[in-house]
């Protein structure tokens, strides 16, 4: 009987094989363990990955301008070197002027920023310099929010999400009141948009569309705020099938009665996960399993009072960061 192959080491399969696959193989190999998913997203690996592979990582940030209230988009790489091949004025390239709607893997969907004309909607990749118009959704209705995620990059699939304002925003049911918001999804598979069942929110549920969502196991979240804000907002955009539904934070928020200073929504090693901070510290907690909805805290941090005062007084801008 034949020996075993002996085992490469872990630091030379992470440093020299696994830096060395592709951005699209990467993925995959996340699901091969969590020891492999847990290095992968180390910023030692992240580093030397983006530079054998010449890949771009980093965040675009929208501003508004105080004086034409235009927004204005710029890149800030982990790369001092990419930092240079790209210009302040990064979607300049597109023939008007826009505005971020949602970003997802390299590509940005946004919308002219014109309001005195039909508003047009693209979307674009920035590396490439590629872009194309999208087919207008129902422009009527006001957005409310968007999101956008890549189902696949060969080929190349995405979907857009839309909620905006209905109609008819207010209705009854069996003596309780409901929140409706008009729902609508772009599938570049059929290059249309499809009008989807109203969402129907209880009266008292209000989504903080202040702040980024968060992408993760097939989900787009949102938090939950004012009545119950210790819930999350889910809507599922499987392959041919669009649901969502809205589930409680850990068990600690249950509590909390309001004594938390900060709390924001993250991804976390492709999972959903919470930042809570309640005086000087801070804890992460992570959602184990999607289906049956189980927390556990990862990580507890201890801040000092001037990182803390930074982090109590730290209100997100509505033009936010995108990565």
């Amino acid at each position: 009987m034949a020996s075993p192959l002996p085992s490469l080491p872990s630091e030379i399969f992470f440093d020299h094989i696994l830096t060395r696959t592709s951005l699209e193989s990467l993925g995959r190999c996340r699901l091969v363990s969590k020891d492999w998913n847990h290095v992968t997203y180390d910023s030692r690996f992240w580093k030397s990955f983006c530079k054998r592979s010449d890949t771009i990582s980093g965040f675009l940030i929208q501003s508004q301008s105080q004086i034409d209230r235009k927004h204005i988009q710029t890149f800030v790489s982990v790369d001092n070197k990419a930092n240079k091949n790209f210009s302040h004025a990064i979607l300049d390239f597109l023939p008007v002027p826009v505005k971020i709607e949602a970003v997802s893997q390299g590509l940005v969907f946004c919308v002219n920023q014109n309001v005195s004309v039909v508003r047009d909607y693209f979307i674009c990749k920035p590396t490439t310099l590629q872009w194309e118009k999208l087919p207008n959704p129902k422009t009527r209705f006001l957005t409310s929010m968007t999101a956008m995620a890549v189902l696949s990059s060969k080929p190349l699939r995405y979907k857009i999400i839309r909620f905006s304002s209905h109609k008819y925003p207010f209705s009854k049911f069996k003596s309780r009141q409901y929140y409706n918001m008009t729902c609508e999804v772009f599938d570049s598979n059929t290059w249309a948009w499809k009008r989807l069942k109203n969402v129907s929110l209880p009266y008292c549920v209000l989504l903080s569309i202040d702040q980024p969502y968060v992408t993760s196991c097939g989900a787009f979240y949102w938090l939950v705020r004012l009545a119950r804000s210790n819930q999350v907002f889910a809507f599922y955009y499987g392959d041919d099938k669009e649901s969502w539904e809205i589930f409680d934070l850990p068990p600690p928020m249950e509590e909390s009665r309001g004594r938390f200073n900060y709390k924001k929504l993250v991804e976390y090693q492709g999972r959903l996960a919470l930042i809570i901070c309640e005086r000087e510290v801070m804890d992460l907690w992570v959602m184990e399993n999607h289906g049956k909805k189980l927390w556990s805290k990862w990580k507890t941090w201890t801040l000092s009072t001037k990182v803390f005062k930074q982090v109590e007084g730290y209100v997100p801008p509505l033009a936010a960061l995108y990565n």
